[in-house]
């Protein structure tokens, strides 16, 4: 009798794990209703390691960064931060654009911000991902910089929402 109980018990608290939800009753209403469409944003991510005794310097930069693409890169820039610093005094910037041609653009746009920041840092990883296509345009021109490239898998998508 005891197991017939359980099991049922277990059958229930299954099948109410599966029942659909009223987005009204749960703070992820959106993402029940969310629509996607394909990935195709380019991502840099520069890695930097603050030089010794260069730390405020270093930090005193980061707000030109972000006024001068907020300012000039609307059309291009899907999103665009840093993070950091950490324990080890790195810090990485978070970038999306919207092609290989947006990315050269921001490139071309914070040059003077960027020789100002590697006075005081060095960059020791550089990531470049996105579709491939976007990738190729990109080696040519930052080929001095040495990074790695992650081409997107084919099918990654991403949120309307954004």
């Amino acid at each position: 009798m005891k197991l017939s109980l359980i099991i049922h018990a277990i059958t229930i608290a299954c099948a109410s794990a599966f029942a659909p939800i009223s987005p009204a009753k749960t703070p992820y209403s959106s993402a029940l209703t969310m629509t996607w469409r394909d990935d195709n944003i380019v991502t840099l991510v520069p890695k930097f390691k603050i030089k010794e005794g260069k730390k405020e310097q270093y930090m005193k930069v980061l707000p030109k960064f972000l006024e001068k693409v907020k300012a000039n890169e609307e059309d291009t820039c899907v999103f665009y931060g840093f993070v950091g610093p950490n324990e080890n005094d790195e810090v990485i910037c978070r970038e999306g654009y919207v092609s290989a041609e947006g990315l050269l653009a921001h490139l071309a746009n914070v040059d003077e911000e960027l020789k100002e920041a590697l006075e005081n840092a060095d960059i020791t990883e550089l990531y470049i991902q996105g579709p491939p296509a976007e990738l190729e345009k990109l080696k040519e021109p930052l080929a001095a910089f040495n990074p790695t490239y992650y081409p997107l898998h084919p099918g990654s998508f991403r949120s309307t929402k954004n």
